[in-house]
């Protein structure tokens, strides 16, 4: 499910847009990344893909190292920069 953050005060994501990758397939999830990667430029995104086995975790960073999305100017892991879901989310900037 994607959604555009509230730009009011207060707000608790402090991100443009996120999606939640909860309950998908692999390859549904990479589709709906690579589709609001493309859709949002200039944003910054909070991916949301849980922490569980690994799977969207592994294919998220994996398609951003491999540089799959050239619209992504920078990525960061969760857990690298203290985002809400630490090594259960991924920032990405457009």
């Amino acid at each position: 499910m994607a959604r555009r953050s509230q730009n009011n005060r207060g707000r608790s994501n402090p991100y443009d847009c996120s999606v939640d990758l909860h309950g998908m397939y692999s390859q549904e999830a990479m589709e709906l990344v690579a589709k609001m990667i493309a859709s949002h430029p200039h944003c910054s995104i909070l991916v949301i893909h849980g922490d569980g086995t690994g799977v969207l975790r592994n294919a998220v960073r994996g398609a951003l190292m491999s540089h799959r999305f050239p619209a992504v100017r920078d990525y960061f892991f969760g857990e690298d920069i203290g985002a809400p879901g630490l090594d259960g989310a991924t920032v990405v900037y457009t």
